[in-house]
């Protein structure tokens, strides 16, 4: 084991405010910086949500402004993930379940009946 001595540090908050919002400014200053904190940010949310624990993490449930505080942004910036929410994929699976809006499909070729009641006539002139 290495003999180095350990001593405490005690640090004022108000300190650590100014560090942060001086790391703010200059990532927001610099093109290359501002880049890479961006690039960081969306590799941290698909590796997030590449997760297999889906339910623990969830991408969706993310404070996306404590998340980009921790990569230097004021605000969260736009970042095109291509993810589905977990809405839209709940529509989707239904939509293949019921078939389309409008009620065509292979089995249903004339689209779907309102009740089975039509009594309506057609003719042809």
């Amino acid at each position: 084991a290495a003999k180095v001595p350990v001593k405490e540090h005690v640090s004022n908050e108000k300190q650590l405010e100014n560090v942060e919002s001086q790391l703010e400014k200059m990532v927001e200053g610099n093109y290359y910086l501002r880049k890479s904190a961006k690039e960081a940010y969306t590799s941290y949310l698909l590796s997030y949500n590449s997760h297999s624990m889906k339910d623990i993490f969830n991408v969706h449930r993310l404070d996306l402004q404590a998340v980009a505080a921790s990569f230097c942004f004021s605000n969260p910036p736009k970042v095109n993930l291509n993810l589905d929410s977990s809405a839209s994929k709940f529509r989707k699976k239904m939509r293949k379940v019921e078939g389309s809006r409008n009620g065509f499909s292979e089995s249903n070729p004339y689209g779907r009946q309102k009740g089975g009641d039509d009594n309506r006539q057609f003719v042809r002139h």
